[in-house]
This record gives structure tokens, sequence and C-alpha cells, in this order.
């Protein structure tokens, strides 16, 4: 028996890895007094006073998850599953955390979900990472509220082990690009984190946003389609609206979203921009150049053409997208990818930029105590759980 030599062997940061609290009394223990009594008291109780807005399908075993990566019990996700399945097999450097789909944030009422975006937060800087060095984290932000948004970004901003600001939930049914965001990619640039765009920020229905743009999808396999939708939305508003010019410094990470459709989303917005940029005289650059210089995207899902050549062929058109990609696995969701699957699809000569150099440039990472694979002890946020005492 032959033992096959993986096509690369080098470090990697994962920029995308999921996880849940075993049980809601996880999060409702660090939720202020009112807000604890209010989930208790609600009917249904906590469970379904945390159910992010809109929901259309439950959290339960194996809806979004590969059943291998479960508990028995089939009750959140586990550190020690991770760990055996996925940061202990591959070369994990970094695994950044980014909750399982972050939309607890996603509230009709902005109150509570501030109150509940600081409780996500201090939960995971509390029970996860400091488990693991290998563990980093975004933070979830009440976007309904850019200013409780972008205080949370500076509550959080000091802790070692936060890399980025996810947006999991496009609370005013605007393209991301709008100014009334532009409290939070102010604090974000300032305190040099990315803004990381989950799920193109509105994968439940129910709120101002929809996923798809001819109406609400009526079937899951729609949905999972039609994701990247919202998401050519985002990129062409952060350009003809210049957040890029007004946040020179500030980046973008899109996660799940698929990949074939940037080459001819940037051909189109480059074609266009001279003759109908009458409304947006702040473009000042091809589109396709604040692209490149402010947004990276994830490689899951990444799209099965018949041959892996012609997949290639169309990003080697756009002239490459070597310093745009950057790995993620999706782990333990359903269709999670494997680092050395992903290597076998991409060229060789992308690979150190894939998997490590292209998210150490866009993620903030900066040392946290312990070494990889070791419980660290990462210090907690300023007023870090202090909200539930």
């Amino acid at each position: 028996m032959t033992t096959r030599v993986p096509v690369y062997d080098g470090p990697i940061i994962d920029v995308d890895v999921h996880q849940r609290w075993r049980s809601t009394d996880e999060l409702v223990e660090r939720l202020p007094r009112r807000w604890r009594a209010y989930v208790r008291d609600r009917t249904g109780g906590p469970r379904a006073a945390l159910m992010p807005a809109g929901l259309t399908y439950p959290f339960q075993r194996g809806v979004n998850k590969r059943l291998e990566a479960l508990p028995e019990d089939g009750l959140g996700t586990s550190y020690e599953l991770m760990r055996a399945q996925h940061l202990d097999p591959h070369p994990i450097e970094v695994a950044n955390l980014s909750f399982d789909i972050g939309h607890e944030v996603a509230r009709h009422n902005p109150q509570f979900a501030a109150a509940i975006a600081r409780a996500m937060n201090d939960w995971v800087v509390e029970t996860w990472l400091p488990r693991d060095s290998r563990l980093r984290t975004t933070v979830v932000i009440p976007a309904e509220l850019p200013d409780a948004a972008a205080a949370e970004i500076r509550r959080m901003a000091d802790h070692p082990g936060v890399t980025g600001v996810l947006f999991s939930w496009n609370a005013f049914g605007k393209p991301l690009g709008h100014p009334v965001y532009d409290p939070i990619y102010r604090v974000a640039e300032e305190v040099g984190l990315p803004i990381v765009i989950h799920g193109a920020a509105g994968e439940t229905e129910g709120g101002p946003a929809h996923t798809a743009a001819g109406g609400v999808p009526n079937s899951r396999l729609e949905w999972h389609t039609l994701l990247q939708q919202p998401t050519l939305t985002h990129l062409a508003s952060f350009v003809t609206q210049g957040t890029f010019e007004k946040f020179p410094g500030l980046k973008v990470l899109v996660l799940e979203t698929g990949l074939a459709w940037v080459p001819n989303f940037l051909w189109r917005l480059d074609a266009h921009y001279r003759v109908l940029r009458a409304e947006s005289d702040w473009v000042r650059q091809r589109p396709s150049d604040y692209f490149r210089q402010h947004v990276k995207l994830s490689t899951q899902p990444l799209e099965l053409t018949p041959r892996k050549s012609q997949l290639i062929e169309l990003f080697e058109a756009l002239g490459g997208m070597d310093d745009v990609l950057c790995f993620s696995s999706d782990y333990p969701h359903w269709d999670a990818d494997d680092p050395f699957y992903v290597a076998r699809r991409l060229p060789r000569e992308w690979l150190p930029k894939v998997f490590h150099e292209n998210a150490r440039s866009i993620l903030r990472l900066a040392p946290v105590a312990g070494s990889a694979g070791a419980a660290g002890s990462a210090a907690a946020p300023s007023g870090a759980g202090a909200s539930a005492r």
C-alpha cells in the first residue's frame, strides 16, 4: 500500500469554521437580567425566543451538519470532534470561528439584538478560545443599530483572539455599501478588523432583505443555490457608494457564496462604470481594482466544473484569483471541504497564497497565549461577561 503525498503540506488558515452552543442556557446566562426574564417567559421558552427572525429551517440533527461531526445527542458542536476530525489531521495554524450561521442577531427588536450579540461574543471568547490557541473568532454585531454595533466592535477589538467583524444580518434591507452602515465600517477600519460577510448577510427570510432577487425561495435547494445573488448586490454597492474611498483601509472577506460568478461580475462593472457613474462620482478606479485591493473570498463552496481546468481557465481570464482566494472548510457543515481536495483543484503555485498568505493578509491575527493544539489563556475583552452578572 502506498501513501499518497499531499499536494500541499504547508500551514493552513481556515477562514470559516462553525461552532454552536449545546444549550441555550449558555447564551441566556450571559444576557442582562431583563432579557433573561424575557426569553424564559416567552411561549416556547429560550429556544423559541432565540431562534433567528424569519428562519425557515430548524436547527436539528443533520439539517446543516455532517452527522459524524455532531455529538451523539445532536446538540450543538463539539470541540473534541472538531479537533479529532479537522484541527489535528490537517496542518491547521488557525481555525477562524464564525458561529453556526450567526443569525441569532437577526431580530425585530434592535435592543434585544444588541444584547444577544454581546452574549454571543462573550460566550465564544470565554468557552471556545481558551481551549486551543489555534482557535480565533469573528464577532457578531447588531447591524440594525450601527452605533451600538460600532461600540461592540470597540469592546471586542482588544481581545487577541478576535480576527474580524461578522456581518450576518442585513437589518435594513439595503445593499451593505449604503451609508447607513458607515459607522460600522469606520470603527472596523480604525481597529484594523475586516468585515466578514457570511452567506451574503441574508440567509434567512422574513426580514427586510431577500436571499433571491426575484422573490422568496420556496425550497432549501433554491435558497442554497441563489446565495450568491445578494453578494453581487453588496459588492457592487461598496464600489458605487464609495465605501472603499471613504474607508481606504477597510477589508472585506466574503464567505460561502461560490466563485465562478466573480469574472462576469467584474467584467460588467468595469465595462459600465465610466458611462454610468454619474450618480457615483467617487468611483475613481476600475471596480475590479477596488475588488482586488479590498476583497477576498473563501474557497468553499468551490464549483465542480466537469474538468478542474475549466474553473482555473475562467479565473485566469480575469488575470488569476491566486491573490483573492482564502481556504475555508466550512466544517462541520454538510458540504464542508477537505483541504487536500481543494489543493488538488487549484494550481500548485497558488496554494501557499490560498491556504495561508491571503488569509494572513486580511484577518487580524494577533499572537495568543499557548501553543498550537494546547489550551491557551487568551484574556477576555474589557467588559466581557459583565452583561450577565
